[in-house]
């Protein structure tokens, strides 16, 4: 079940790792490598860890939020980017089926070079990251070139979030909660792993 992360205060800080299994086999003869990449398996992982929260009031709703995440469960979206990329709203997959490192689009508002290399977009529920700039034509559309792979085929006019984009996650650890400290300061972290 998807939950809904409280909006404030917002995470002093993110650790944001991916996972590339591979597998790399070394000749014993000639010495060269030869990997093998797993392509579907990439996976997000985040580090989360709020400000400190002074008064009782004020952590209510991150502690039932830790609750409700019922141990490694639910999950919830986590905002990739500190701010808005861009503003467009109304971009959609053009085109139906596709998978893998290119996704064309359409509906852009803006014309030229709209959101670079290195940074986010969510389709599909899945966070991807931007390998080459987005160049929208004066049609609107565009093609993403994206890592890690496409998982699942996209369907004609799905939504493309590119203003704050964002990755599914759930709980690492089936064990989590919150610190009290004295004048009821409290500390809340928690490590999550991309849930698909």
């Amino acid at each position: 079940m998807l939950i809904t992360m409280p909006a404030s205060p917002v995470a002093a800080n993110i650790d944001w790792d991916i996972e590339q299994p591979g597998q790399a086999n070394r000749s014993e003869f000639t010495g060269r490598r030869r990997v093998t990449q797993f392509a579907q398996a990439p996976r997000w992982y985040a580090s989360v860890t709020l400000p400190p929260i002074i008064g009782e009031a004020r952590v209510l709703d991150w502690r039932a939020f830790v609750v409700d995440c019922d141990g490694v469960a639910n999950s919830f979206r986590l905002i990739a980017s500190e701010r808005n990329q861009c503003f467009d709203d109304g971009v959609t997959v053009k085109g139906g089926g596709h998978t893998g490192f290119v996704v064309p689009t359409q509906g852009w508002s803006s014309r030229g070079i709209v959101l670079r290399r290195g940074q986010m977009v969510t389709i599909n529920d899945q966070l991807l990251m931007l390998t080459a700039p987005v160049v929208v034509g004066n049609d609107g559309e565009a093609y993403l070139y994206v890592k890690p792979y496409l998982r699942f085929p996209t369907v004609n006019g799905m939504q493309v979030h590119v203003r704050r984009p964002f990755a599914v996650m759930a709980m690492s650890d089936p064990r989590n909660g919150w610190k009290v400290g004295i004048g009821q300061n409290y500390a809340v972290t928690f490590k999550c792993e991309e849930a698909f």
